[in-house]
């Protein structure tokens, strides 16, 4: 019998290097063309292993960056307008105003009517009992200025002045007088001398919340209108 010819089994191809590589770029999540080559290949991976950008990306990125440079636009002419008139103003010197002088009678009014917050005490024997006085000063210039003026407890919390009554009461004196015996001769002497009327604390002026809490005080009692 005549030997039979036995065909060998089918055996499956053996994957190239470009296989070989291409299976690593997919499991390493590197893009690439099909037709690519070996060498590009490697560099690739080599690059992605390496941590380096894609060699062919970064080629295609510098080639996208180099485009001709588009046409300057022509200057729109009312915005040159509009820019050289912003230059000129920055441009042109300041002009200071003119300092406005005051007058005699103006200047008083704002330095003698300004209000200064004080504590007021009666220091005179004879009036300790007086809950206040009517205040008044004048002249040619502020003209008359008229208040009354408490004494004591009700200046606890301080009582605002105008800054020229606040100086005719510092400036106000009463006559004290005071006896004294000899006790050899038995003989009384009597002295009198100049005493300052009014014990004047200059207190703080009013915080912002406190000066809204008196105005809410004042509207409550009627003292404002």
């Amino acid at each position: 019998m005549a030997d039979e010819q036995q065909t060998p089994p089918n055996l499956a191809p053996q994957p190239t290097e470009l296989d070989l590589l291409k299976d690593r770029a997919k499991v390493m999540g590197i893009t690439h063309s099909n037709n690519i080559s070996v060498e590009t290949l490697k560099a690739k991976i080599a690059a992605k292993l390496a941590g380096e950008p894609d060699p062919e990306q970064s080629s295609d990125s510098m080639t996208s960056t180099i485009s001709t440079p588009a046409e300057p636009t022509p200057p729109n002419p009312f915005e040159m307008a509009a820019r050289d008139q912003r230059d000129t103003i920055k441009a042109a010197p300041k002009v200071e105003e003119p300092v406005r002088q005051l007058s005699l009678r103006q200047y008083l009014i704002q330095e003698q009517m300004k209000l200064i917050r004080v504590r007021i005490t009666n220091l005179d024997p004879k009036k300790k009992d007086l809950p206040g006085e009517i205040i008044t000063v004048a002249n040619e210039h502020l003209g008359t200025v008229r208040k009354f003026v408490p004494f004591g407890e009700a200046t606890e919390n301080g009582y605002h002045l105008p800054m020229c009554l606040y100086n005719f009461l510092k400036a106000r004196k009463f006559v004290s007088v005071t006896t004294k015996r000899d006790k050899k001769t038995g003989h009384i002497d009597v002295s009198n001398r100049d005493v300052a009327e009014f014990s004047l604390e200059v207190l703080e002026p009013l915080t912002s919340e406190e000066l809204r809490e008196l105005a809410v005080a004042q509207m409550a009692a009627g003292s404002v209108d």
